[in-house]
């Protein structure tokens, strides 16, 4: 292997981890605390991309995002009752009284 060849590859790979390091040094100097979590899930996704400009590197798939629990559990939805005539007409849907 020709030493122009070698070094050329240094400086590309030099280069490929100077943009990782920059991206993450950026992501985590601007991230919130509290956002952190998925700051480092979306940095991971743009290093599995970046994997790719390797030459041997293959990008993964990422992994899927956390599923976040509700904070307020949802009121559970009214019951109703549907009145049925037995003359043809419309059918009249009425919400039943909570009481």
């Amino acid at each position: 292997m020709p030493v122009w060849l070698a070094v050329c590859a240094l400086v590309a790979l030099s280069c490929i981890l100077a943009l990782v390091g920059f991206c993450a040094g950026t992501v985590l100097r601007r991230a919130d605390q509290r956002d952190l979590p998925q700051a480092l899930l979306g940095l991971s996704h743009v290093i599995s991309a970046m994997c790719g400009l390797l030459p041997w590197g293959k990008p993964t798939p990422p992994p899927a995002l956390p599923e976040q629990a509700p904070s307020e559990a949802e009121p559970p939805a009214a019951p109703t009752v549907v009145l049925v005539r037995e003359q043809p007409a419309v059918p009249v849907v009425l919400p039943r009284d909570p009481r």
